[in-house]
């Protein structure tokens, strides 16, 4: 037997009246109709649930244990409405991030979950450092929802939209007792009798091929002594002195002591930190925050000057 809510609303309005006229009124029916449904519920359930005489209307004792669970079901039906309205509005629901490690010094990825967790605070979040390439196929596959790269991403899958959103000039990390601390900004041509450390290489892929498009323009072919997997760990191995680093602006977000950053002379490369989502992508949670990401990704750049806001 399918339980009809709204005789379920009736019978509950009509134990809160017991009175006919009263709970019809308050269902916006006429009586006869109210008379009806109340019936048609006793004969499906095959008990009485109301006592009915001239002068008054009481509840039976099945009547009285049935409004209880009748009560709780209305309720429950309120809240699977409102989950899906929730969820229609991207209000419920969870999001699966991937992110490359420096992308957390923008504090792009940061702000636009705060922003969007303050809206929207039953949405849950679940983020996972991964490289380049295993992101682009966890999205693709569907174990993520949205990816955090830098650019550029070869072998990029057709299903996917990688879009810009923060834009970081590269520049040198280079330790505190360093002669060129001093300068105001770095010529090319001081820099090829150098020691460089670095992350870890991605062939084709994100900081390292940028770097490399830097290189080329300047003609340097940097000595690099040392890799490091993370750029906090490339920062202390700057600040012991093992070598120069290049870095995304960003980086010097991270305040540690014996390093400073400097630009170099007369010419600019920037790392692009962009986001990758599916095409087809439909849930109106994911699409919500796609579009915090944008919004972030303008705020942190009007708050670095030396950062650049992209779309």
């Amino acid at each position: 037997m399918i339980m009809d809510l709204r005789r379920l609303k009736s019978m509950t309005v009509l134990a809160e009246e017991l009175h006919f006229g009263r709970a019809a009124e308050r269902l916006g029916i006429a009586q006869p109709a109210l008379t009806q449904q109340i019936q048609s519920l006793e004969r499906d359930i095959g008990v009485q649930l109301f006592l009915r005489t001239k002068r008054s209307v009481k509840l039976t004792i099945s009547g009285q244990v049935m409004l209880s669970e009748a009560v709780r079901t209305l309720q429950q039906a309120e809240r699977t409405i409102l989950v899906a309205k929730q969820a229609g509005r991207g209000q419920l629901g969870h999001i699966e991030i991937g992110f490359v490690g420096s992308a957390v010094f923008s504090g792009v990825l940061a702000t636009a979950i705060a922003r969007y967790r303050e809206a929207n605070p039953l949405v849950e979040f679940r983020l996972t450092e991964q490289g380049i390439l295993p992101q682009l196929n966890d999205i693709a596959s569907g174990r993520l929802d949205v990816g955090i790269i830098r650019l550029p991403a070869k072998s990029a899958v057709a299903e996917l939209a990688i879009s810009a959103i923060y834009q970081d000039p590269i520049i040198l990390a280079i330790p505190g007792r360093h002669a060129l601390a001093k300068l105001k900004s770095v010529p090319v041509h001081r820099l090829k009798r150098e020691q460089f450390v670095a992350v870890q290489i991605q062939e084709g892929v994100g900081f390292n091929a940028q770097v490399a498009i830097l290189c080329a323009k300047a003609g340097l072919s940097p000595q690099i002594t040392q890799r490091a997997g993370q750029f906090t760990a490339l920062a202390g191995m700057v600040a012991g002195g093992l070598g120069l680093a290049f870095v995304p602006s960003s980086v010097r977000n991270l305040k540690i002591p014996d390093v400073v950053y400097r630009p170099l002379a007369n010419i600019s490369q920037e790392s692009n930190l962009a986001m990758v989502y599916r095409k087809s992508e439909r849930a109106a949670a994911i699409l919500s925050f796609i579009n915090e990401l944008k919004q972030a990704g303008r705020l942190a750049a009007r708050t670095d000057g030396s950062s650049k806001q992209i779309g």
